[in-house]
């Protein structure tokens, strides 16, 4: 967490800009970027369905154009 302390010399609009002073030196904003778009990975199990579905998807493709020509 990242704090400032307001003194009775310090404006608000200088608080501010210390603030974000801080901010950009901590480099939170890029973090948070970086791990906010953050996929997990499938797992095994979803894996094999996605093969499972492919596998059956280029089946039915392969016969379906075989079926065409033979006609």
């Amino acid at each position: 967490m990242i704090f400032i302390k307001k003194n009775s010399e310090i404006t608000t609009q200088k608080l501010v800009s210390l603030f974000i002073k801080r901010v950009k030196k901590s480099n939170l904003v890029a973090r948070k970027r970086k791990t906010a778009n953050y996929i997990k990975p499938i797992s095994k199990l979803q894996q094999h369905r996605k093969a499972v579905r492919k596998a059956k998807y280029l089946e039915a493709q392969i016969s379906g154009t075989k079926l065409a020509k033979r006609i």
